[in-house]
């Protein structure tokens, strides 16, 4: 039973991967600058980090009458000045391919542990990304960060 619902959940996600390039991609600054509402917010509890031991911790929200899929992947963005550029972890990761469900209007709690991905980040901006899915379209949710 376990093994089926597994697979089952593994096709879905698979289908809506599939699916996102025909659906075009969006990110919440785009939406933003449209005047929009982002359809699924990240927020950081805290802007400024100051001890990379300290799990990072987020509130997402689903702003949408869709549900939204998303697994334990994420990126990490270093703003460099001029752009925003990926941050490698400090050894290859693999992530579970679980697909998790954001219903409509649904708020979910996470964290991230800086010092478990990454070596000792330098000071900066940071961007904390999250692609979540859905039969809709793909969002980009993030929240930005300093370290000091």
């Amino acid at each position: 039973m376990k093994l089926k619902t597994f697979i089952a959940m593994l096709s879905i996600l698979l289908v809506l991967t599939g699916c996102s390039a025909a659906a075009g991609n969006l990110n919440n600054s785009e939406l933003a600058d449209n005047d929009k509402v982002i359809p699924v917010y990240l927020e950081l509890e805290n802007t400024v980090v100051t001890d990379q031991t300290v799990p990072l911790k987020f509130t997402i929200k689903n702003n949408t009458q869709n549900a939204y899929f998303y697994g334990l992947m994420f990126t990490l963005l270093h703003y460099d000045g001029a752009k925003w550029v990926e941050v490698e972890m400090k050894e290859e990761m693999a992530f579970i391919m679980i697909a998790y469900v954001l219903n409509p209007g649904e708020i979910i709690d996470g964290g991230l542990d800086l010092s478990f991905y990454y070596n000792t980040l330098p000071k900066g901006l940071y961007r904390y990304e999250k692609k979540m899915m859905s039969e809709h379209g793909d969002v980009i949710a993030f929240g930005q960060f300093n370290i000091e």
